[in-house]
């Protein structure tokens, strides 16, 4: 067990579990108490909770009897690492055949047993679902964060394209891994504030020999105004930490012939809009991600407005003669 942590299980502790279910919590009890309810309690089922350092988790015990129930186990952490810090800590703790992540704030829909267990005899390594999305004030109200993903597994169905789902589903919620893939390849997370998923999920899908994707919802993602996604890369550097993680996923799909579509660029339209600094230093290791700096500015500039590719493309000419 890491040293910067204390682990209190639960008065049941299971032994071969089919499901790990792993959720990092930081200072939102409330919502972790809605996401541990929609998760049934089964021996079949090991539920992972680990606290990043909250200031009043001490008290948690006390105050959330939903923490001391069967098959839970409590894990309070001292260095605050971050989520992705927390998610490692889970993953060493986790016994179950199967791993599933949410996010406090989250929850499951309600017949996730059925949809989970029904799956449990796959031989695939990676299963993907769908999920809806909601305002976490008021779960009746839909919004329309992440609809890629369900754009992806609707174009999977129509085409049977899986590269989509392989290397650009970033998060971890809305799968099921065999937790016999992550030890066989030592896959962790990055402990970095942002994106610490994108590495993770990405050498999952590399690495899955079969993957199944089920037109299912299993998932509920919220929004809510004080999350880590909100106002997206508007906070201190948030936008270098996510571009610099998409331009090595980028990288590591280019060097493995791999790369259809690069993440980055939407980052590099982020930049030009945000901060144009960070985008001179990007647009001269565009070579190391396009086959030119020419097809990477064309890629940039697809599918944009008239006046963003004039703009754009002019900056990038002053930039590229190095005027600017």
């Amino acid at each position: 067990m890491d040293k910067d942590s204390v682990s209190i299980t639960g008065n049941m502790p299971l032994v071969c579990p089919t499901f790990s279910i792993i959720i990092p919590h930081k200072e939102i009890p409330d919502l972790l108490m809605r996401c541990l309810k929609s998760i049934p309690v089964s021996e079949d089922i090991q539920v992972i909770v680990v606290d990043d350092n909250s200031p009043d988790a001490d008290t948690y015990l006390e105050r959330y009897p939903e923490l001391s129930r069967p098959y839970l186990e409590f894990i309070r952490t001292t260095k605050g690492g971050g989520a992705g810090y927390a998610r490692n800590i889970g993953l060493d703790h986790a016994k179950g055949e199967w791993l599933l992540f949410a996010d406090a704030d989250d929850f499951y829909v309600e017949d996730m047993y059925d949809i989970i267990s029904s799956n449990a005899n796959s031989e695939a390594d990676v299963i993907y679902f769908k999920k809806e999305s909601v305002y976490s004030e008021n779960i009746i109200q839909k919004t329309d964060r992440d609809v890629y993903i369900d754009r992806m597994i609707n174009n999977y169905y129509a085409n049977g394209d899986e590269w989509p789902l392989r290397f650009m589903y970033c998060p971890t919620w809305g799968k099921m891994i065999k937790r016999d893939l992550i030890n066989k390849f030592n896959i962790r997370f990055e402990e970095i504030r942002y994106s610490n998923d994108a590495f993770f999920s990405l050498f999952v899908g590399y690495h899955a020999e079969n993957i199944e994707v089920v037109n299912k919802v299993l998932y509920v993602l919220t929004s809510r105004p004080d999350s880590l996604v909100a106002n997206y890369c508007s906070k201190p550097n948030e936008l270098r930490i996510r571009a610099e993680v998409h331009y090595r996923s980028d990288l590591f799909l280019h060097q493995h012939q791999m790369c259809k579509e690069r993440s980055m660029k939407q980052y590099l339209v982020l930049m030009f809009n945000k901060d144009r600094k960070l985008f001179k230093y990007y647009f001269f290791k565009l070579d190391e991600i396009y086959p030119s700096k020419l097809s990477a500015l064309r890629d940039i500039s697809k599918n944009r407005s008239l006046r963003f590719k004039i703009k754009f493309s002019l900056y990038s000419l002053l930039v590229w003669t190095r005027l600017l």
